[in-house]
């Protein structure tokens, strides 16, 4: 009984690191994805990006925010949804400029990029997840 419990308390540690091992931070595919998404109105990759310090520094700035928020794990309440989380994130940000201003990308678009490569395994952990034991939806 009390390997049971030792087993089950280790687990949750050992499931959080899993997460980090398979999920590494990249930062080269971030700066792509800026370079290549940076403008949501045209379908054209960004010319020039800023200074890759300042996109890196926003970047980091999105994921310590996005560390700060609860674990999803099974719930599904409205507030955990993607759009929430980041609609929750535009409106910390409230008006504030990025260091290169009004050039592309905006902050937007660098928390995206920043959620899915420069920590994708605190992205995922902030996901909501179906329960294992529900039935699958149709």
């Amino acid at each position: 009984m009390l390997g049971l419990a030792v087993a089950g308390v280790l687990a949750v540690p050992v499931a959080v690191l899993g997460v980090h091992v398979t999920h590494p931070r990249d930062e080269d595919e971030y700066l792509a994805h800026l370079k290549q998404y940076g403008d949501l109105q045209s379908d054209r990759p960004l010319e020039v990006l800023p200074p890759t310090a300042d996109l890196i520094a926003e970047g980091d700035a999105a994921c310590d925010w996005l560390r700060e928020q609860p674990y999803a794990l099974w719930r599904h309440d409205p507030d955990y949804r993607e759009s929430a989380v980041f609609a929750r994130y535009l409106r910390n940000l409230g008006d504030r400029s990025p260091k290169w201003g009004d050039a592309l990308p905006g902050l937007g678009s660098v928390a995206g990029a920043a959620w899915g490569y420069l920590c994708p395994a605190d992205w995922e952990l902030r996901q909501p997840r179906r329960h294992p034991f529900t039935p699958k939806p149709d």
